[in-house]
């Protein structure tokens, strides 16, 4: 049989006669459709999609005649074919006619349903149901199947709850009768996570969607409608992540899957081409997004006229374009157009009115009618609240307009109000959204967000700055938010250890070996000696480790469903009473009044705030984040050369700019936690100078913090094992060799360090001939140490350390530049040199740990991890959620406190802050107290004054003593 093609066959019955006819699929998807001697269509059939499994018909005659059984190809499948047989012929029983009216029932039913009558419709599968369940019964298979037949028009209708109770009803159903590996009931799991997906329970939707994506794959192939169906569901919850560019190329699939199979002029095409374009819209490409919405219009005009009701929504993408072009006359006639289809098929204050209001007062904001705009907005919310839920995409929408037009018109109650709502809302989604999925998908979701956090901040800053309940609100967003990726990457991995189930092993273990072999591939490989074949392999590995991370992060929900909620009053009572929290934050300035949001938003700003264990938060807006990176700058330049004798001059610039303007706020405190963003993260702010030419570190003791929330970890001990020194690794001389494929090797001269470049075969790393001595001093006051140097401090051997109460790394760090956009992960270009670092580049991986595998080390429970090396604090900068590089590293690992460096000091001079150091945490002191008795004992010597000496390695986490040091 022919794709397109129908078969039809004739069979003669008498009234009252019941036959039973088998279609046996031998290499096609059919569809049987059986028609009365009127050539009425009394029932279709298009139970069994796979191409081998067998459709079922039974026909119940109403009368003599002559009945015709049709056989064609479902749409959008291949040709193929098939067998058809009469296997049973009898009087009809009363269970048979039940049967045969529930079958017409709900053919009519689907027939109302495909041409958006769903109200009409509904009572015809209602009354299939019930038949159906008087003559088989609630477990048969037959009635599951018209129970999900029952959610789907429930979905359609928007009643979420009833849609969600009755596909779980059909599931329990067809998983007894089918079994959960039958692509029916895939599919239906797959509706289901439709109704997640739409109310916001993303987590709900991805662990639904991935199974039944594989099995429908995996029984009726990946060109089969519903294969592309469950596709687009996918698609669907990464674009809510706000992962445009992976729902776009999953969209293109669909759309290259529809044209191979020929159903280009189809709905489900058309609907392929709006998303498309609704994706494009959203990345700014708006030519291409015009082109694919105009070409949606026209399958679908060509298809159902030009009042089908889908056409609204091409023509609202096409209203959002022409608003953000600024072409407002426009913008509301595609808007019009779109709600009057709307208003004739489903009448006025309906759902699906929703979008269509929002936007109309869109274009009232734009004209500045905020009074009119906020009318329409508090309607939609009505609507939104009422049917959606509070976690709906244009429920939140709704709310954050109203903020926004309530702060344009003036009134600051109102918009703090909604803003609070606003931001109550994005946690619930931060909760939902950064439980599942891999690290890339997690920042990707979380940068969406951002301009929401900038709304908040601005909303104190620019035109509350005297209001309480405005500052509470942005410094609990701050503490809500920042390095947020980072926490949930550490739970889920803690919650996999915690647990150590024989499942969370393996996922552990196959996510080490993913790491190691991208480790491999993208420093050295030297198998792979084409480039495209390289970069193939890393996407490959890349990809795999999202994989593995999004299971992991799957198994850790009950865990994470178990944290302590963040709030103002739960981070200010773990605050001391003499220590002041300052939070930085890089933010936009947002314009309320903007005509459109791509206008509102300013330069980007530093801003600060200052949380005290008592009193209500003080932020202020610290200027131009340029201005002060420059300024950061300066500093860096200056500080890391001990010859320069301007630094004291960019030191207290520094500080005037980010500091003093906090005096008042902290003058009081004894200690500072800093929780940095930015370029400040590259900062050693005990060596910024005051207004009387002292350094911050004579005035405060001074430890750092991803984010204030860090103190609800902390203070959570768990037992580890004595502590591991590894120190003065024989990095072994590189013997001759060919030149690189990349890069030829510098000549070693003088036998000094190369630990930047870009790539491994440009760096050399020297003998520390004076960290050896460093580490029999530490051993000398830790005796229970386990000390690893020379040939025994390899990688490996570190690999193999778990949970020691402190560990000490004293070798190289090294990063790598990323010059041709090869090692785009930040943590594949910093790490660690130990023994054999130095050898051929065909074996130099086990002398190499990268930044990306120390995140895999099990420190939970570890004290302190002190990387003795250069630059082991610095990375790549990615605004709020701190450095990508080793710091990074350790604390995925499960490390409380580590201590780094900001540049490079020789190791004798390390030797002597380390030996100080650890002469303090052996006398009890804490770990930040301790470090910071070192610097003041070395700021006493005329010959280490300079900052370059002693404030190059800082203590980021837990400042306190390690309790149960002996």
């Amino acid at each position: 049989m022919g794709r397109g093609q129908e078969d039809r066959y004739q069979i003669d019955l008498a009234a009252g006669e019941y036959a039973r006819i088998v279609v046996e699929q031998r290499a096609l998807d059919a569809v049987v459709d059986v028609r009365d001697p009127d050539g009425t269509l009394i029932a279709s059939f298009d139970d069994d999609n796979r191409r081998g499994g067998s459709e079922h018909i039974e026909v119940v005659a109403d009368r003599d005649g002559t009945y015709v059984v049709g056989v064609r190809t479902v749409p959008g499948t291949p040709a193929g074919t098939y067998v058809i047989r009469v296997i049973d012929r009898r009087t009809a029983v009363s269970a048979d006619r039940s049967m045969q009216d529930a079958r017409t029932l709900r053919t009519n039913g689907r027939r109302l349903f495909d041409e958006d009558k769903t109200e009409e419709a509904q009572p015809l599968f209602e009354r299939a149901l019930a038949l159906t369940e008087k003559a088989r019964g609630s477990g048969d298979e037959q009635f599951g199947r018209v129970l999900a037949d029952n959610a789907s028009i429930a979905l359609d209708l928007l009643d979420f709850a009833g849609a969600e109770s009755q596909y779980q009803r059909a599931l329990a159903v067809l998983d007894a009768t089918l079994g959960a590996d039958d692509p029916t009931t895939a599919f239906v799991r797959s509706r289901l996570a439709v109704v997640y997906q739409l109310t916001g329970q993303r987590p709900k939707a991805e662990t639904l969607i991935r199974p039944a994506l594989e099995t429908i794959e995996r029984t009726l192939g990946s060109e089969h409608p519903q294969y592309v169906r469950c596709l687009a569901v996918l698609a669907a919850l990464r674009n809510d992540a706000n992962d445009f560019d992976q729902s776009e190329a999953l969209l293109t699939r669909e759309l290259a899957i529809l044209e191979k199979v020929d159903y280009a002029q189809s709905l489900m095409y058309a609907k392929v081409l709006n998303n498309l374009g609704e994706i494009n819209g959203r990345k700014k490409a708006y030519d291409r997004a015009v082109d694919f919405l105009n070409r949606s219009i026209a399958v679908d005009e060509a298809l159902r006229g030009s009042d089908d009701y889908f056409l609204s929504n091409p023509l609202t993408n096409l209203g959002i374009i022409a608003r953000e072009r600024r072409d407002y006359a426009t913008a509301e006639s595609y808007y019009r157009r779109a709600l009057s289809i709307r208003e004739q098929v489903v009448g006025p204050d309906h759902p699906e009115l929703m979008l269509p209001l929002i936007n109309l007062a869109n274009i009232y904001h734009a004209r500045g009618d905020y009074p009119r705009a906020l009318e329409m907005h508090r309607h939609a919310l009505r609507i939104g609240e009422r049917t959606f839920g509070p976690l709906h995409q244009n429920t939140l929408l709704s709310l954050v307009n109203i903020a926004k037009d309530s702060a344009a018109e003036g009134d600051i109650d109102d918009a703090i109000a909604f803003q609070r709502r606003v931001d109550e809302v994005i946690e619930r989604q931060l909760e939902l959204n950064l439980s599942v999925g891999s690290e890339r998908q997690k920042l990707v979701f979380v940068k969406g967000i951002s301009e929401r956090t900038d709304r908040t901040l601005s909303l104190h800053l620019d035109r509350a700055p005297q209001n309480a309940d405005a500052g509470a609100l942005a410094a609990l967003v701050l503490l809500q938010r920042k390095g947020r990726v980072l926490d949930a990457m550490v739970d889920a991995v803690a919650a996999a250890r915690e647990r150590m189930a024989p499942d969370d092993q393996r996922l552990l273990d196959e996510l080490h070996d993913a790491t190691a072999q991208l480790a491999h591939v993208a420093l050295n490989a030297p198998e792979i000696a084409r480039p495209d074949a390289r970069q193939r392999a890393m996407r490959e590995l890349e990809a795999r480790k999202e994989q593995l991370e999004a299971a992991l992060a799957e198994r850790s929900l009950e865990f994470r469903s178990q944290a302590q909620p963040v709030t103002l009053e739960a981070v200010q009572a773990r605050l001391p009473s003499d220590t002041a929290l300052i939070e930085f934050a890089i933010f936009r300035p947002f314009n309320p009044r903007a005509e459109r949001s791509n206008d509102a938003y300013g330069a980007p700003h530093y801003a600060a705030y200052v949380i005290r264990h008592a009193g209500a938060p003080r932020g202020i807006d610290l200027g131009s984040t340029q201005e002060i990176d420059e300024t950061v700058d300066l500093l860096r330049q200056t500080i890391r050369d001990p010859n320069r004798s301007d630094f004291e001059e960019h030191a207290r610039a520094l500080n005037d700019r980010v500091v003093a303007p906090l005096h008042e706020f902290v003058q009081d405190a004894a200690r500072l936690l800093v929780s940095p963003d930015g370029e400040l993260n590259l900062v050693p702010f005990e060596a910024l100078v005051d207004a009387h030419g002292s350094y911050l570190v004579e005035r405060y003791a001074v430890s750092y913090l991803t984010s204030g929330r860090d103190l609800l970890r902390m203070q959570t001990g768990t037992a580890s094992l004595n502590p591991v020194i590894f120190a003065d690794p024989n990095f072994g001389e590189p013997g001759p060799r060919a030149p690189s494929s990349r890069k030829s090797p510098p000549a070693r001269l003088a036998r000094r360090s190369v630990t930047t470049g870009d790539d491994l075969s440009s760096v050399y790393f020297a003998p520390l001939v004076a960290t050896g001595s460093e580490a029999r001093a530490i051993k000398a006051l830790f005796p229970d140490a386990a000390l690893f140097t020379g040939a025994r401090a390899t990688k490996a051997m570190l690999q193999h350390v778990e949970s020691p109460r402190m560990l000490h790394i004293a070798s190289h760090g090294f990063f790598l530049h990323d010059s041709d956009g090869d090692l785009q992960n930040p943590l594949l270009r910093s790490g660690l040199a130990l023994a054999g670092a130095n050898l051929p580049h065909e074996s130099r991986d086990g002398g190499i740990l990268t930044a990306l595998e120390a995140s895999g080390l099990n420190l939970r429970g570890t004290k302190l991890v002190t990387l003795s090396a250069c630059d082991t604090g610095v990375g790549e900068v990615r605004n709020g959620e701190g450095v990508y590089g080793l710091r990074r590293a350790f604390v995925l690992a499960g490390a409380e406190t580590v201590v780094m460096s900001l540049w490079p000091v020789s190791d004798y001079v390390t030797r002597e802050m380390m030996v100080a150091y650890y002469t303090g945490l052996r006398a009890t002191l804490g770990r930040g107290d301790a470090l910071r008795q070192a610097k003041l004992a070395m700021l006493q010597r005329t010959s280490r004054r300079h900052p370059f000496y002693w404030a190059s390695f800082i203590q980021s986490g837990e400042w306190t003593p390690i309790d149960d040091t002996p």
